[in-house]
């Protein structure tokens, strides 16, 4: 037979050290009092009126940023929520949720989720699914998967599973399982995806 359990013992449950609870900060001067006095878990959640230079996110800090928050990153790793904005440069990584907006250079890799939009170059290495929108070009990796709707150009490459759509330009190399309802090659990709996105 299970006991009750006592009101502190449910507390002591709640506020386990080992899961801290997130802090939310709505401005650079917040984030970095709370880095500086050792937080490892964050929510920013700032107005679009405000610009975050977050650098290199510490490898032992989870970040999220969510809400309209526009920010950027130099490296470490962060997630994208809600309706934010982010770039990424700097071998970062995101991971990339519900309707975020991700600008990703210089290798970043990105997971995007959702109805994320993600707009890659320089080498970025991007895995979209569920519903993600990715614009690729200029050497992007793209690994389209769920219903992700891809565009891309240059010298991308596309690797095509399940129901993803892709249209692509003729430089772009395709793998996977580009079955000709998933593939369409037209010379300007992203100006047609994005035409669509707009109707």
């Amino acid at each position: 037979m299970n006991a009750p359990i006592d009101h502190l013992e449910r507390r002591r449950i709640r506020h386990h050290p080992e899961h801290p609870r997130p802090t939310i900060v709505h401005c650079y001067n917040e984030y970095t009092r709370h880095l500086d006095a050792g937080a490892t878990t964050l929510i920013i959640d700032s107005g679009p009126d405000q610009w975050l230079e977050l650098g290199h996110i510490p490898d032992n800090v989870d970040i999220t940023i969510t809400g309209q928050t526009c920010a950027a990153v130099t490296g470490g790793s962060i997630t994208a929520a809600g309706r934010c904005f982010l770039q990424a440069t700097h071998h970062a990584r995101v991971s990339a949720y519900d309707f975020a907006h991700v600008e990703a250079f210089d290798t970043t890799t990105i997971n995007a989720h959702g109805e994320s939009r993600i707009v890659g170059t320089d080498y970025a290495d991007i895995r979209a699914d569920e519903h993600a929108v990715v614009f690729a070009h200029c050497h992007c990796h793209v690994h389209a998967a769920g219903h992700s709707r891809i565009a891309a150009t240059d010298a991308t490459t596309v690797a095509i599973n399940c129901d993803a759509q892709v249209r692509a330009s003729a430089g772009v190399h395709i793998t996977g399982d580009h079955q000709s309802t998933n593939l369409t090659i037209d010379a300007r990709p992203i100006n047609r995806l994005a035409d669509h996105l707009n109707r």
